[in-house]
């Protein structure tokens, strides 16, 4: 049952990935929300980049990842996505697969490739269920012979168990989640959905998430580059949706390359209004040396 009380007003969770969280001063928040949803406390040690965590030209806009390096050496993948795309599920698999055989360098053994977590937090009518919280993974077992299970069960479960590489994903559907608050996770996945922590949340580190995602301890620089990243994402998101309308096969591409106008437009808008081009750079997305291009083109 839930209970009024004061909540503090934070700063959306792609935000934080982009400018915060990658601060080794804030990585227990990070460790917070992964030690909630693995049930177990996770201890971050660095922030990689990888080929993979860095996205395919047509998804830059679309979705913010992290790819988080732990003290089990595990690399756990934590990605926002904002709106829905036809082959979701089958870049998870491509994306956990790009950092497993980014793991290793030719010649090393497979043994010491990474295990991978693959974590999505979508906003977005995912999952059928009516769950918000999904996980898949591998696991090996005897399916045939009786004999097998009876002989064979404990050495297959010490050998799977005592160092399981395969991969793991995590689901998170927000569009799934009531405002529930029966375990740690369900704090954090709040917070993901409202950009509120109240006052009686208690999980691990999820304090110090209250402190330092706090909208109001922004500059009023920084609160301006937020205010207009937050118009950004909704003009994004029209122009996804409006993608979509125009059809899911060809309407994509001429969709893509609609949004690439919008936005290059949004860049002229910006120009006029004199931001700095590192301020644009940072809210559309577009590069440094894309904005000085088209500013020469425009004198």
């Amino acid at each position: 049952m839930l209970m009024d009380n004061n909540s503090v007003r934070v700063v959306r969770f792609d935000w934080a990935i982009k400018n915060i969280l990658r601060n080794k001063a804030n990585f227990d928040i990070l460790e917070g929300f992964l030690s909630a949803l693995l049930r177990e406390d996770v201890s971050v040690v660095n922030i990689i980049e990888s080929e993979s965590n860095k996205g395919r030209e047509e998804h830059k806009f679309n979705k913010v990842d992290l790819l988080v390096l732990d003290a089990k050496k595990r690399k756990i993948i934590i990605e926002i996505q904002n709106a829905s795309e036809t082959d979701f599920m089958d870049r998870l698999i491509w994306g956990a697969s790009k950092v497993i055989t980014e793991s290793i360098e030719k010649g090393q053994k497979y043994k010491d490739i990474a295990k991978v977590i693959s974590i999505s937090i979508v906003y977005f009518n995912i999952m059928s269920g009516s769950d918000y919280i999904y996980k898949a993974y591998t696991t090996i077992e005897p399916q045939k012979y009786q004999e097998f299970i009876v002989k064979e069960r404990e050495a297959v479960s010490w050998y799977y168990n005592k160092d399981d590489k395969f991969p793991e994903y995590y689901i998170l559907d927000l569009t799934k989640y009531k405002n529930e608050l029966e375990s740690d996770i369900d704090e954090w996945i709040y917070m993901l959905k409202n950009s509120e922590i109240r006052d009686d949340f208690k999980s691990k580190n999820i304090n110090k998430a209250r402190i330092k995602l706090n909208e109001l301890k922004m500059t009023v620089e920084e609160m301006r580059v937020y205010e207009k990243y937050m118009d950004e994402q909704v003009v994004l998101r029209d122009n996804i949706e409006t993608a979509r309308r125009e059809g899911m096969e060809v309407g994509i591409a001429e969709g893509l390359e609609n949004f690439k106008k919008e936005k290059m437009k949004i860049v002229e808008n910006m120009m006029k209004k004199n931001l700095e081009v590192e301020v644009i750079s940072e809210i559309t997305g577009v590069s440094i040396d894309e904005i000085h291009s088209l500013m020469q083109r425009k004198e």
